[in-house]
């Protein structure tokens, strides 16, 4: 990577700590924010020297940036690191900030793919608009599964701002068919399911992890608080459930589905879970398994299948399906007997 890139990647860093009203940076923190953006982004393996980072600071305080830093911020004797207007940034793009925000959260959330060409093609985008080969009048070309008017996407941008930019919130949630209630939370994670959006973040003054359905969200507001760091790890935290729900204590374990062939065919290419494995064929059937927590999303999926799918094991999960069942048909008139459990 050419180091002019990593000069460019260091000084973006500088300027969004700067930027920050809601953390105070050192130097060793500015040293820190700056090694593991070098180790994320450019997969460097070294960290960042104190004197590299000083040296980096000295030439954006000279042109063309200039930048102008608080130099009565401090932390007892510890000078601290801070614009005298935290709503400047550097002159170093093209577009302004919201349009870049935009652009780099829509990579960030594709993130997952990267190494594929959805995400390489993101990035090529993204040189295309800072280099101004790309007009307005440029057609579409991909297009995506997406429902603009879905309630709570307009604060997509501003939650993922807060989570990367490690801020504690407030906000105001409204949960269905209750009366809505404020909350201060530390924000971590952004998990789409089931076409809807939600953030998982931990309500400050509990230990366990919840989700908030972007919809149900009436407003946030930022507060200045000390952040949290999330003690789990998100690349994996999701691994042993379908959907958003993690239950707490319980472990996954083989639930076992008889589905009908017809349906296998659509269960096959698109799998329940990645641990979905064939346990074996009968007649007309096919009996899968998968390994997982049961969680109430589990359980829509089931239903979802309608006959299609029989529960043969665990015994609770069982049950579980055959009672909803049951309130279904008494709901709205169905001959249960129809249907499997």
């Amino acid at each position: 990577m050419p180091v002019d890139k990593q000069v460019l990647l260091r000084y973006q860093v500088l300027n969004d700590c700067f930027r920050n009203p809601y953390r105070e940076y050192d130097i060793d923190d500015l040293v820190d924010a700056c090694s593991e953006a070098m180790r994320g982004k450019l997969d460097m393996t070294a960290g960042v020297s104190k004197r590299t980072v000083q040296n980096d600071i000295a030439n954006l305080q000279l042109p063309p940036y200039s930048i102008r830093l608080d130099e009565t911020f401090y932390r007892g004797k510890k000078r601290l690191y801070r614009y005298t207007d935290t709503n400047y940034s550097l002159p170093m793009y093209r577009m302004n900030d919201s349009e870049r925000h935009k652009i780099q959260d829509a990579i960030y959330v594709l993130r997952d793919f990267e190494g594929e060409p959805l995400y390489d093609w993101a990035r090529t985008v993204l040189m295309q608009v800072e280099g101004g080969l790309l007009s307005e009048t440029t057609k579409t070309v991909v297009s995506f599964q997406t429902n603009p008017d879905l309630k709570g996407l307009n604060l997509f941008n501003d939650l993922l701002q807060a989570i990367l930019s490690k801020r504690v919130l407030r906000i105001t949630y409204a949960p269905f068919g209750k009366d809505s209630y404020q909350e201060r939370i530390y924000p971590y994670h952004l998990k789409q399911y089931n076409d809807r959006w939600y953030l998982i973040a931990q309500a400050v003054g509990y230990d366990t992890l919840a989700h908030y359905a972007l919809d149900r969200i009436d407003g946030f507001e930022e507060i200045q608080m000390k952040y949290k760091e999330a003690d789990v790890d998100f690349e994996e935290y999701f691994d042993d459930v379908i959907g958003v729900t993690v239950p707490e204590g319980i472990e996954p374990v083989d639930v076992l589905l008889r589905v009908s062939n017809n349906r296998f065919n659509y269960i096959k290419t698109k799998p329940l879970h990645l641990s979905q494995r064939v346990v074996r064929d009968e007649d007309g059937h096919t009996v899968i398994s998968i390994n997982v927590k049961i969680n109430k999303e589990l359980i829509a999926l089931i239903l979802s299948f309608g006959p299609d799918i029989e529960v043969l094991a665990p015994a609770p999960l069982k049950a579980e399906i055959a009672k909803n069942i049951r309130a279904m048909s008494d709901k709205y008139n169905i001959n249960a007997e129809n249907l499997h459990t």
